[in-house]
């Protein structure tokens, strides 16, 4: 048996932690990723996910920050300053045809978000009843340019539609202090909060009107998946993990988004979060795997931006996004 003198002893000890350190454990890749607005509820995914280790056990150190829009996501993605976004289509799109660098890899929320909320007591049972009626809108809002496809696609005459432009708050003002019928309304966002100051709705969804656009997204600059698909297919595989996480324990991923703001409203969280959950899968192909993106709703979204918001390309649909990193 090989015997160490006490300097053989200490050298043997030194070359082992020699050799330990030539082969130390991997760092992990740090990443950051821009939300598409400041926390909602729908943000909980993501910090939940890192909360219990999604990102970490894919070797991504992640750094979530807030957002100021979609377009300004988009806009530093493109330019290299967060690896990784939340927008929703409609933004990539005009961003991309301007030539921002980036692209769609994983669909967060497949439903269109966007709706129309009127109080219950205006009398609109049916969308063809908001002929005569008048709704609160908020210029530069992304689902304004699309009310013209809701109109045409419901037989709805626009020129018997009132609109009154105001501020964002104001929307909510205006239908709870009966100024306006209605409101243009996210499903997530403006409804839930209409539900928490106790106002009786009638909830129309832009999908369930037949005009279903691409949502939100995970986007990257197309460079990183040129130079690091590994970090693209590992960031995608988390997301994924994260949303089943929250899937299953919604409250605690609530708890997560809280802990990153705590003053936040705790119980708005919660609803937007839950109202969120619904709109995962598309409409078009219910029975697609979370994260992947129905060719169909993106399809849709280009034609109609070109029809209503003046995009002019000739670019595919799938120029805009891609499964390749969610499909097993």
């Amino acid at each position: 048996m090989k015997t160490f003198t006490r300097h053989g002893l200490a050298g043997a000890i030194i070359m082992s932690l020699g050799l330990g350190l030539a082969n130390p454990a991997a760092a992990a890749d740090q990443a950051t990723l821009r939300l598409n607005f400041l926390l909602s509820g729908v943000h909980a995914i993501f910090y939940y996910g890192k909360q219990q280790g999604a990102y970490s056990a894919e070797g991504i150190d992640l750094t979530i920050g807030e957002g100021q829009g979609s377009v300004r996501t988009v806009q530093v993605v493109a330019t290299g300053s967060d690896t990784f976004g939340v927008a929703d289509g409609g933004s990539v799109i005009a961003g991309a045809t301007r030539g921002a660098p980036v692209v769609s890899v994983m669909g967060i929320l497949n439903t269109s978000p966007y709706g129309i909320s009127f109080r219950a007591d205006a009398g609109v049972s049916k969308i063809k009843d908001v002929e005569g009626k008048t709704i609160a809108v908020q210029n530069g809002e992304a689902s304004l340019p699309l009310l013209p496809a809701v109109w045409k696609a419901n037989g709805v005459d626009p020129s018997k539609v009132k609109t009154l432009n105001v501020d964002g708050p104001g929307k909510i003002v205006a239908i709870m202090q009966k100024r306006v019928d209605g409101i243009l309304a996210g499903l997530e966002n403006q409804v839930i909060v209409l539900n928490q100051k106790g106002l009786d709705q009638k909830v129309f969804s832009f999908a369930e009107l037949g005009i279903n656009t691409e949502g939100l997204t995970i986007i990257v600059n197309r460079s990183t998946v040129d130079q690091n698909p590994d970090l693209v297919a590992r960031f995608v595989r988390a997301t994924r993990k994260a949303i089943d996480l929250t899937k299953a324990n919604p409250d605690q991923a609530v708890e997560a988004a809280f802990e990153a703001k705590p003053q936040s409203d705790k119980a708005l969280l919660k609803d937007q979060l839950l109202a969120s959950l619904k709109l995962l899968g598309s409409p078009s192909n219910p029975s697609l795997e979370t994260g992947v993106m129905a060719p169909e709703d993106w399809t849709r979204t280009l034609d109609l931006m070109k029809q209503y918001q003046d995009v002019q390309t000739d670019l595919p649909a799938d120029h805009f996004y891609t499964n390749r990193f969610v499909k097993p």
